[in-house]
């Protein structure tokens, strides 16, 4: 366990041990880090017990999944992972992926803005409504600009300098993880999320935008694994055992970024499918219902 990042001229890596029992005692907590946890966690708690003590308490269907996305968000930032992507590539990606495929939906899933506004004094609530009806909530919203983002940045970050600068620059790479969430964010919000939004997406381009995701990230993985030599030079320089397998780490990161990229976004489309089939046998009931109360009316 350390509380921060070592700050003196060691070879990144020279301390992590190359045992995975040791391993499990590298967990990181960097303090804005862990503040930042404790503050998202701390807020969606508070809105349920004042939801709850408005007679309004909120469905497990929302707070459960929140909840994982948190766990999972804090795995990512936290554990050995965090630790061990320092020196190893395919750690690296597991964590980018939680960052990306993992928490942001969950989180999304949990609708915090309408907890927000249900729970909100009135001031608080009108001045969030009125950020969500603002021209840039509006932009952020539309499903082309999250697509575009969510599609565009890892391959921008992967194949630059970009990924190389954050390995050895710890402030560099928490801007990355900042990134990387908030990109997840744009674009999950409106695919799976239940909250008010100002550009709200059809379920068919719902569908279809999860569809496109999994060329494009088909497409990064298989740049990734056909590599004949490390793509980055701060994992191929590490002292062994990790730099001389770097080429096989990065393949395996390149597999996992495939694989495990891929099976999220068919998990999505079930379920954005489930979801379209259940709001349209809720609509056909309402229908149903307003037909059967004319005619008792007749």
């Amino acid at each position: 366990m350390r509380l921060g990042r070592p700050c003196d001229d060691r070879p990144m890596g020279a301390s992590l041990p190359d045992d995975m029992w040791a391993a499990l005692g590298r967990w990181v907590f960097e303090p804005i880090t862990v503040a930042m946890l404790v503050a998202i966690g701390s807020a969606y708690v508070a809105g349920l017990v004042r939801a709850r003590r408005l007679g309004r308490p909120t469905s497990a269907r929302r707070w459960a999944p929140f909840a994982v996305g948190w766990l999972a968000l804090a795995l990512a930032l936290v554990s050995p992972i965090d630790a061990y992507a320092e020196v190893s590539f395919t750690l690296h990606m597991l964590q980018h992926l939680l960052l990306t495929l993992v928490a942001p939906p969950l989180l999304a899933i949990g609708a915090p803005l309408a907890l927000a506004l249900s729970t909100l004094p009135t001031g608080g609530a009108k001045a969030l409504a009125s950020a969500l009806r603002s021209p840039v909530a509006r932009v952020i919203a539309n499903p082309v600009v999250g697509w575009s983002l969510f599609v565009s940045v890892p391959i921008a970050v992967h194949a630059s300098r970009l990924f190389d600068v954050a390995l050895g620059a710890s402030g560099w790479h928490a801007a990355e993880h900042a990134l990387w969430v908030a990109v997840a964010l744009v674009y999950w919000w409106p695919i799976v999320g239940v909250d008010p939004s100002p550009h709200p997406v059809a379920y068919p381009v719902r569908l279809l935008s999860l569809l496109l995701a999994m060329p494009a990230m088909s497409f990064l993985a298989l740049g990734i694994y056909t590599a004949d030599s490390p793509l980055y030079a701060t994992y191929a320089g590490l002292p062994a055992p990790w730099g001389p397998r770097a080429l096989h780490d990065q393949r395996n990161a390149a597999v996992l970024m495939w694989v495990a990229g891929n099976l999220v976004m068919v998990l999505a489309m079930v379920l954005v499918a489930v979801s379209w089939k259940r709001h349209d046998d809720e609509a056909q009931r309402r229908l149903e219902a307003r037909e059967d109360a004319v005619r008792a009316t007749t």
